[in-house]
């Protein structure tokens, strides 16, 4: 029986390393659940074929021999210059099944250029969704009439496995960033058809009263999600898609020199100043190409803190314009 035990652990083991991802996401879920109300959240969302960028409410649970699934769904694709917004109600019908209902916004701007605010309302009477103040989609009837569970809430950044809907991975944009800057959710009261503040997180600090971090995936999915993906950082709740083994070879992909970056040993810190404005992303990967940091960034100058890494020699890499930079450094 030892033996038959072994071999069954053996065999989880390898299913495990085998099933693992290519990429790496981030997830965070609500420790609680709510009935109806209305979430606002001031977001930037992500920039890059194939990922998504996502805030969603959402209830699976079995009640005896049914399944129940409802779900709202805010999704920005990163394909197209994130112009696009999926909407989504899950539900199930009077027979137990499945009743998806999407519909696509096409925007004439970029979601991932700039923060906006999200706004997602669930009444008993209906679901609407809006950007910037705007309606961008309003349902009524027998859809919201069968979203009738407490749902738990969740962001999540990952790369979806439907190329025909999100678009090839574009992995050399790697890696990539949702921001949330704050989050607000209003209590509905049925009585007065109104929305009360209950509470708002500024993600000064991470709530693990209210937030926990998944350690999970999905079919369906291309990342793992990993709880080092998503953290808080200058007051803004940050989720990353990663790649853990980037190409080899990125400095063979446009190499210029339009930065500096020096090691101050007093202060064990990585200066980097740019000499270009605009967006930069940064990479610090070890001499494999494994990367040990990232990080986007959009002043000219930008610091960075070499506390948590080894001492030797890493590899800066910047990327402006689409145009990767790259210098060795030595951290002592």
């Amino acid at each position: 029986m030892k033996k038959i035990g072994s071999i069954v652990i053996l065999l989880l083991l390898f299913t495990a390393l085998y099933a693992q991802k290519p990429y790496k996401g981030a997830e965070v879920y609500s420790r609680g659940k709510v009935l109806y109300g209305k979430f606002e959240m001031h977001m930037k969302m992500i920039k890059g074929s194939g990922m998504l960028s996502t805030f969603y409410t959402i209830e699976q649970s079995s009640d005896n021999e049914d399944y129940n699934w409802e779900e709202l769904d805010i999704e920005v694709l990163g394909k197209n210059n994130a112009q696009i917004m999926s909407t989504n109600i899950f539900t199930d019908d009077e027979n137990g099944d499945l009743v998806h209902s999407p519909q696509e916004i096409l925007l004439d701007y970029s979601l991932a250029d700039d923060f906006h605010t999200f706004t997602l309302e669930w009444t008993p009477n209906y679901v609407a969704w809006f950007i910037d103040g705007l309606e961008q989609r309003r349902e009524t009837g027998d859809v919201v009439n069968d979203l009738d569970l407490p749902q738990g809430y969740r962001f999540n950044a990952w790369i979806s496995s439907s190329p025909g809907w999100v678009g090839s991975i574009d992995r050399e944009a790697l890696p990539r960033f949702q921001y949330i800057d704050w989050v607000e959710y209003y209590s509905y009261n049925d009585s007065s058809e109104d929305f009360t503040l209950e509470w708002r997180d500024d993600f000064n600090t991470f709530n693990s009263s209210r937030w926990a971090k998944a350690q999970w995936t999905f079919n369906g999915n291309e990342v793992d999600f990993v709880k080092e993906n998503a953290f808080i950082e200058d007051g803004k709740l940050v989720l990353a898609i990663t790649d853990p083994n980037p190409p080899v070879g990125i400095s063979e992909k446009g190499i210029n020199t339009d930065f500096s970056a020096n090691y101050s040993a007093d202060s064990n810190e990585i200066v980097i100043n740019c000499f270009e404005e605009g967006v930069h992303e940064f990479k610090l990967c070890d001499v494999s190409g494994k990367v040990q940091f990232s990080k986007q960034f959009d002043t000219t100058s930008f610091s960075f803190s070499c506390s948590t890494i080894k001492k030797g020699l890493y590899i800066l890499c910047v990327r402006n314009n689409g145009i990767w930079s790259e210098k060795k450094i030595v951290v002592e």
